[in-house]
């Protein structure tokens, strides 16, 4: 039996699991904190010999022991595949293999690996081990020659003692990489299958005597008040040592202690709480001795005072209440894949908290050890998850297979054991998770058994063990609002998490708002994590023309989950997308509602669960068709967690047009993750408003000039010409002066690119009834100067072939002599459809040269009914280009809501103003492309900009919802084939036109 085909069998000469951790040569040093500068310390990470074969046997004998001179280079940390070896493959679900456990292609692809290394004097004596913080899948390692282990499990770190096979001097180490193994069924996690030594390599000496393992934890009193650290280490000796040990506050020595015992506590008398919106941490010094009393090593940890525990069916953190709004988050970069940098990992972070998010689930493998490093430092509660996933065999009908086969329990155990040892001493862990998607049986509950035996102090979560057997929380993924309310109403004796919710491909999430009104309303509803952080698919700069991002399908893999990957809310490079912006405002800890709004009174709700409101201020200003009246700046008084209260600012000033008190809630000084004056949340309340002023007075004109000809009308007036068809009833031309306005005409629409989360209605509903090919026939007009003004009265239908239903539709148009064009639209349904659908509206091409964009609405980015909360409703100016939200596949994007009225005009400041009537506020969007064009295109940089721009101004516009893989468009913001009407004043600009 091959050794990577053998679930019995999981390393050959690994060390056993510990904390990590490094020892210095003073303390000076060790509080740097920086490995690197530990007592002995040797990156190997760099550039090694490689080659790529698709055979294990094909690489050759002399690799293990000879240099291999001829080979060529590859960067470690890295995956093989994102660096021109073997083949790139994305699936959701399904093992790219016959679900055979545990056997695997017998052609397994495989990575030979070489490095050299130099040892100086000061290496003699030491303990030299090498250690890898990830390989993926399985490897086996060779030092001058002769083999030293192996290992599995990709996302676990495995240590290696090589000291009696190393050399003073230079150094050969070879390891040999397999992508498949046993080891593959328990990470079939939604990811590209990749592999590779794809996190640090490195080598730590360590003396005869040195610290092997270290575990600190905290607890407090009743009043949560004083507390107890909790010590204790494993040396590599019995005897013949002694440590001194100290905890700092900074350079403040609070207790010490020294001795030959293994274990200790400590009195803390009130330390400061570590939580995720303060993460103190103090500093533990561990300094050992020989028995000659010479100074070994130093070993820092970080502690910060921390407590969880459920209480009467609730979770509480160092005994307060708290909830968690938090991500799911995969290692991803757009080139390197999970061989992601530190740099990248610190700024996920930074970008976490700078958007109100308090908890991270490291979705669904355990992540680079500093990763937790950085969560303790900037405050991040995390749910850490171990490297199983078993989500493979769902496709066979059992999804516990291997789950409850006692044969694999020890690969599970294995798991959980390496993991929980490794990081047992951040604060910033409070719960452990024992995996994703993986069924139910023996090996979940023995693994519960061991996480509980190593330690007691912390949570276990694991989503399918649906009645918390073994669990201390009770989770779910993907439940909808209803279900979430209803398990609210009706709770179980603990307390529950949402894992997984609010999918969040491409065009959404939709429905957060609802979803946290419900989360806010039950207590025992206690955490969400929304599905997910970053978008994982992968740069393609080399191509003609625009880089693009790559998804399943785009390397000839099949099977594939095609962009499914592409479910973040950042883009692949890490931009903040229009979901992460929404999300931020839902969960925003600061409130702020309206009691009496136009008398000044305000309520300010403190939604943080630790801190007061110290340091936050408000500025408001009041604004009357987005000009400013008044602004103002308040300080919060020091509001305790959860309490509110109400404040005064200054009434209202009195204002012509739409007026609107607007409010910026502000945190005032700098922190590691923001500047001063960073923005928490915004919020708007609308005011008592006269009617939006008209853009300029209106002056009698003659009245316009009507000319019938043989195949259209001809309407001419005061420096315009507009031209109606006969044969189609389309107004197909509309020139001002010397400039033509129109690319396409008007046109009435039910349908539009789809967006991922409207992908199941799409295949299930619209394209079966043609929603997307539905004709227009022109059925009648009517032509007619009345009153000064031309009326065309055009009635057609609009329906799809095949079927039998459809929309009996009126374009109603009256143009005066200055070349205003009011245009109606209305439609009666006819047949049996009746369902929701994604639109009803009207689109035109506008001249290309009608660039600047301004308009009076809701913005500046895009909004949807179900998805409006951070935006805000103000007068905004941008280019049209920048109208349009790119999205790695194209869909229908950009839309703004609650428009007053929009401009369109080129350098000169001439071209076309859209008013909509006082109740019919419309939604508008401006694409570069055609929607044809944006349906049919695979990659954004397959769209090609046309010669005009597409203007979309909706009546109706169904929500977003998050239904890739989450909850359906809310009936509240569903839209319906049904009877409509709304109306629009269109007007020529002559570049004199101001508000």
């Amino acid at each position: 039996m091959n050794q990577w085909e053998n679930p019995q069998l999981l390393e050959e000469n690994r060390l056993p699991p510990h904390a990590y951790f490094f020892a210095y040569g003073d303390a000076e040093t060790a509080r740097s904190f920086q490995r690197e500068r530990s007592r002995r310390f040797l990156s190997l990470s760099g550039a090694w010999r490689f080659a790529y074969f698709s055979h294990p046997l094909e690489v050759p004998p002399q690799f293990y022991s000879e240099d291999m001179e001829d080979w060529g280079l590859i960067e470690v940390p890295g995956m093989w595949q994102l660096q021109g070896h073997g083949q790139l493959q994305y699936t959701d679900d399904g093992m790219p293999f016959p679900v055979d456990p545990p056997y695997v292609p017998s052609s397994n692809p495989t990575g030979a690996y070489q490095c050299r290394f130099t040892l100086g004097p000061e290496w003699r004596g030491e303990r030299a081990i090498l250690r890898f913080d990830g390989v993926e899948t399985y490897f086996e390692i060779y030092v001058n020659g002769s083999y030293a282990g192996m290992s599995k499990g990709s996302r676990l770190a495995a240590e290696f003692d090589i000291t009696a096979l190393l050399a003073e001097g230079e150094n050969l180490l070879s390891v040999r990489v397999l992508q498949w193994a046993d080891s593959s069924y328990l990470e079939d996690q939604d990811m590209w299958w990749t592999a590779g030594i794809f996190r640090d390599v490195y080598l730590v000496g360590k003396g005869t005597i040195h610290l092997r393992d270290v575990c600190v934890q905290t607890h407090f009193d009743e009043a949560c008040h004083n507390a107890t650290l909790s010590c204790s280490i494993e040396v590599s000796v019995r005897t013949g040592w002694r440590v001194d040990w100290a905890l700092y506050d900074e350079a403040r020595r609070l207790v010490q202690g020294g001795g030959q015992a293994p274990t200790w506590k400590a009195d803390v008398p009130a330390p400061r709480h570590w939580n995720a919106e303060d993460p103190y941490l103090y500093r533990l010094e561990i300094s050992l001795y020989d028995a000659a009393g010479r100074l070994l090593e130093v070993v820092p940890l970080r502690v910060g005072f921390r407590e969880v525990k459920v209480r009467d069916g609730l979770m509480y953190v160092n005994g307060s209440y708290v909830k968690l709004h938090g991500v799911n988050r995969h290692d991803n970069d757009q080139l390197r894949g999970r061989a992601v940098t530190m740099t990248r990992v610190e700024q996920d972070i930074a970008l976490m908290k700078q958007h109100n998010i308090n908890s991270v689930r490291t979705a669904h493998y355990p992540n680079d050890p500093r990763f937790y490093e950085l969560c303790d430092q900037y405050g991040l509660f995390v749910m850490a998850e171990t490297d199983v996933e078993t989500h493979g065999f769902v496709n066979i009908g059992n999804l516990s297979q291997i789950t409850d086969d006692p044969a694999w329990e020890p690969a599970f155990v294995d798991r959980i054991e390496r993991h929980v040892h490794a990081q047992k001493n951040h604060p910033s862990i409070i719960m452990w998770s024992l995996g994703n998607e993986s069924g139910y049986g023996c090996n979940i509950r023995a693994m519960a058994a061991r996480c509980r035996e190593i330690d007691p102090t912390r949570l276990i979560h694991y989503e399918e063990d649906r009645d918390a057997e073994v669990c201390d929380v009770v989770s779910t993924m993907y439940s909808r609002v209803q279900m979430m309310n209803a398990f609210g109403e009706y709770p179980m004796a603990k307390p529950r998490i949402l894992c997984e919710y609010a999918h969040a491909m491409g065009n959404g999430p939709g429905g957060l708002s609802e979803y946290q009104a419900v989360m806010d309303r039950h207590p025992h509803l206690q955490g969400h994590y929304l599905w997910e952080w970053c978008d994982h698919a992968i740069l393609q700069p080399d191509v003609a023309g625009r880089p693009f991002y790559a998804f399943g399908g785009d390397y000839g893999d099949y099977p594939n989950s095609g962009n499914f990957c592409c479910d973040g809310l950042l883009y692949p490079d890490q931009r903040p997308g229009p979901g992460l912006r929404e999300y931020k405002q839902v969960i925003a800890p600061v409130k702020v509602r309206s009691i009496d709004v136009e008398a000044g009174r305000l309520e300010v709700e403190n939604r943080y669960w630790f801190s007061g409101l110290e340091g936050i201020a408000l500025l408001v200003e009041t604004k009357a068709d987005g000009e400013v009246l008044r602004r103002e700046r308040l300080q919060l008084p020091p509001l305790p967690p959860g309490q509110r209260q109400e404040i005064r600012v200054a009434a209202p000033p009195v204002g012509s047009g739409q007026r609107h008190m607007n409010v910026h809630v502000v945190r005032e000084q700098a922190t590691p993750y923001s500047a001063a004056g960073h923005e928490l949340a915004v919020y708007q309340f609308a005011l008592p408003s006269a009617g939006i002023q008209p853009v300029r007075a209106r002056t009698r004109v003659a009245p316009p000039v009507l000319t019938e000809r043989r195949l259209d009308y001809l309407v001419e007036g005061t420096g315009f010409r507009i031209v109606f068809c006969k044969l189609t009833g389309k107004l197909k031309k509309w020139t001002a002066g010397e400039l033509s306005f129109i690319a396409r005409p008007p046109q009435l629409t039910f349908y539009k690119p789809c967006i991922d989360n409207h992908k199941q209605e799409n295949e299930a509903l619209w394209l079966p009834q043609h929603l997307d090919i539905m004709q227009e026939h022109l059925r009648g007009m009517r032509v007619q100067l009345d009153d000064d003004v031309v009326e065309v009265i055009v009635d057609c239908q609009i329906a799809p072939p095949v079927l039998g239903y459809g929309m009996r539709c009126r374009y109603y148009y009256r143009v005066d002599g200055a070349g205003r064009v009011q245009l109606t639209l209305s439609g009666t349904p006819y047949g049996g459809m009746r369902d929701m659908i994604p639109k009803i509206g009207m689109t035109l091409g506008l001249n290309r040269q009608l660039d600047q964009v301004e308009y009076f609405g809701r913005g500046p980015g895009e909004n949807y009914p179900d998805s409006k909360a951070c935006n805000i409703i103000d007068r905004y100016r941008t280019n049209a280009a920048d109208m349009f939200e790119h999205y790695p596949k194209p869909q229908d994007n950009g839309n703004r809501m609650e428009v007053r009225w929009a401009m369109l005009r080129d350098k000169r400041g001439k071209g076309l103003r859209i008013d909509a009537r006082e109740k019919d506020a419309v939604h508008f969007s401006v694409w570069p492309y055609s929607a044809g064009q944006i349906a049919a295109t695979r990659h954004d940089n397959e769209l090609c900009d046309d010669d005009f721009w597409t203007v979309n101004l909706d009546h109706k516009v169904s929500g977003l919802g998050s239904n890739s893989w989450g909850s359906e468009v809310l009936d509240s913001y569903r839209v319906y084939l049904d009877e409509f009407s709304y109306a629009l004043e269109l007007s020529p600009l002559d570049g004199e036109d101001a508000r």
